[in-house]
């Protein structure tokens, strides 16, 4: 089967947006564990911060890569 130029490239750019929600969800989950061991309210502040941008930024991913779908 052949695909023209511009449907390996929407293949490719649903790759990376997949691979980046991966990652993200990942340090998202990092970002949590982290809050809630840190005894520190700065650093759990500092942790949950950095969780709430990271899920803010998978669900941009996701509604990037709904484009591609």
């Amino acid at each position: 089967m052949q695909h023209n130029k511009t449907e390996i490239k929407q293949m490719f750019d649903a790759g990376v947006l997949s691979r980046s929600i991966i990652e993200s969800e990942t340090s998202m989950k990092k970002c949590n564990m982290f809050s809630e061991m840190a005894e520190d309210k700065e650093v759990k502040a500092f942790f949950k911060d950095q969780s709430k941008a990271l899920d803010a930024l998978v669900d941009f991913f996701k509604g990037r890569l709904a484009d591609y779908n």
